[in-house]
């Protein structure tokens, strides 16, 4: 496997206000065999060729978005969070891949999270996508005005560019803007949204590409 470093990027915000707007988010039905457990194993609805192509490997397919449950609320006191040592937008930069998802995940994570003062907000999934067969795997969580998200995505090499993007009641918020087998929203500074509501996250693979993938969020106080 070859190593690379994540380079520079930047988020795209498209909402009014860059963190919240847009109207009120119905929660979609959650999968029980996707919560619950320390980490979460999903997928997108498959299409007719994947549900057929045995081939195909990825056995935890899921027909609606994963609920992800919260781990910390606003009320959780500032006291849980530990002190920033580094910055969002530093925090990154001397991270170096393998290009396998399961080794790569962790080192992220141990410069971008705790150092930023941040705790893991909901315990990371895992999945698999397809470009043809599987190209979108879908989460929910809520979040809240008064804390601030980091919201992570680690690729196998052979999704050459993964991508989040962060809806509410079917509007965009917001993107990464990188293209890599790495994503992050908004690489300097964290997605701090401005309303009490239930989140969408669709993690795609864009272009051609196959493989696993880590999906997760962390946070902290405003």
């Amino acid at each position: 496997m070859r190593d690379f470093k994540l380079v520079g990027y930047a988020a795209v915000l498209f909402a009014c206000g860059g963190g919240g707007g847009g109207g009120t988010t119905t929660a979609p039905t959650t999968s029980a065999s996707a919560t619950g457990a320390p980490s979460t194993t999903a997928s997108a609805a498959p299409s007719a060729s994947a549900a057929t192509d045995e081939g195909y490997d990825d056995p935890n397919e899921s027909a609606v978005a994963i609920t992800m449950a919260p781990l910390v609320t606003k009320t959780t006191p500032k006291t849980a969070f530990p002190k920033a040592k580094t910055t969002d937008g530093d925090c990154w930069k001397t991270v170096s891949f393998t290009g396998q998802h399961d080794k790569d995940w962790q080192p992220l994570i141990d410069k971008c999270g705790t150092p930023t003062g941040m705790v893991e907000y909901v315990k990371p999934a895992n999945g698999r996508l397809h470009h043809v067969k599987d190209a979108v795997d879908s989460f929910t969580t809520s979040m809240t005005k008064g804390m601030c998200y980091r919201v992570f995505a680690v690729a196998d090499q052979t999704i050459h560019d993964i991508d989040i993007v962060i809806l509410r009641n079917g509007a965009i918020l917001g993107t990464d803007d990188m293209h890599q087998p790495v994503a992050i929203i908004q690489g300097s500074s964290p997605f701090c949204p401005e309303d009490d509501a239930t989140y969408s996250f669709d993690v795609k693979v864009k272009g051609e590409g196959k493989g696993a993938y880590t999906f997760g969020i962390w946070a902290r106080p405003k």
